[in-house]
């Protein structure tokens, strides 16, 4: 009966440490404010001649977008830039597939009176993009 119980905590010790060190990981992995990335919030996906979502406003620098698709798919993704003052979106780059994405040094997309760059990610080849969480 004690071996029994011994084998009951040293597999309760071994999950405890599995699921503390999984929970650190995910904290140090998650970005951290002051110097870190700046959580933007998520946007859902609708459709509007493609798969997009509405902007998000950016002071340049680095921009991160982390794509979420209900199919595990290899598709463009593209990176827009567009102006509140006109509905005309500038192609800033592309990704080949969902995931996270950091893209660097975008400051020359910064403009107008707000002094911010609008970003968002669109795609015409994934009707499964569900949506994307941005960072600045």
């Amino acid at each position: 009966m004690q071996t029994l119980n011994r084998r009951k905590a040293a597999g309760v010790a071994v999950t405890t440490a599995a699921l503390s060190m999984c929970f650190t990981q995910s904290a140090q992995a998650a970005p951290a404010g002051g110097g870190g990335w700046d959580d933007l919030g998520t946007k859902d996906v609708y459709y509007q001649s493609e798969y997009r979502t509405k902007t998000v406003q950016s002071g340049g620098g680095d921009f991160k977008a982390c794509i979420t698709t209900s199919a595990t798919t290899n598709e463009t993704y593209n990176l827009y830039e567009e102006d509140a003052e006109s509905s005309n979106a500038k192609l800033v780059t592309s990704v080949d597939k969902a995931s996270c994405w950091v893209f660097r040094d975008i400051g020359a997309y910064v403009d107008g009176g707000n002094d911010r760059a609008e970003f968002y990610i669109g795609t015409e080849g994934d009707p499964e993009m569900v949506r994307v969480h941005y960072y600045d």
